[in-house]
């Protein structure tokens, strides 16, 4: 082959390799929020007003996308979601032990694993990894 069509297919093939790159990159865009894996899940909410403490869940993707849309660049925080009990903006997320239904906010037993519950002591994450494998 000539050295001069050799170096217009390989200049045609570098271009095509970008604009399916390009494609792959655009199609994804802005509109995917990452979040899609979330459908039909759950996030535990809790209110930290004193007065209040509600607790309750929303769906998970809702839940993401309004912290999404609420994140603070500057500070790198969420603020707190407005409570549809007490109406203030202190509702953040928080996990519900699947041991003895405790709703609390992780990290609060202050141990090892950031889900153990502090009024239980479970941690789905250490049962999960000293089960016995099959």
């Amino acid at each position: 082959m000539e050295p001069g069509k050799k170096k217009l297919i390989s200049v045609v093939v570098i271009i095509v390799c970008i604009t399916v790159a390009a494609v792959i990159t655009f199609s994804r865009g802005s509109k995917s929020t990452g979040i899609k894996y979330l459908e039909g899940k759950q996030q535990w909410l809790k209110c930290t007003n004193e007065k209040c403490g509600a607790e309750y869940s929303m769906p998970a993707k809702e839940y993401y996308q309004w912290r999404e849309k609420n994140y603070d660049a500057g500070t790198l925080q969420v603020p707190g979601m407005e409570c549809k009990e007490c109406g203030e903006e202190s509702v953040f997320a928080a996990i519900k032990c699947e041991k003895c239904g405790h709703v609390f906010f992780g990290g609060a037993s202050g141990a090892d694993y950031t889900n153990r519950c502090p009024q239980c002591k479970y941690s789905k994450t250490e049962d999960m990894r000293t089960r016995p494998r099959n």
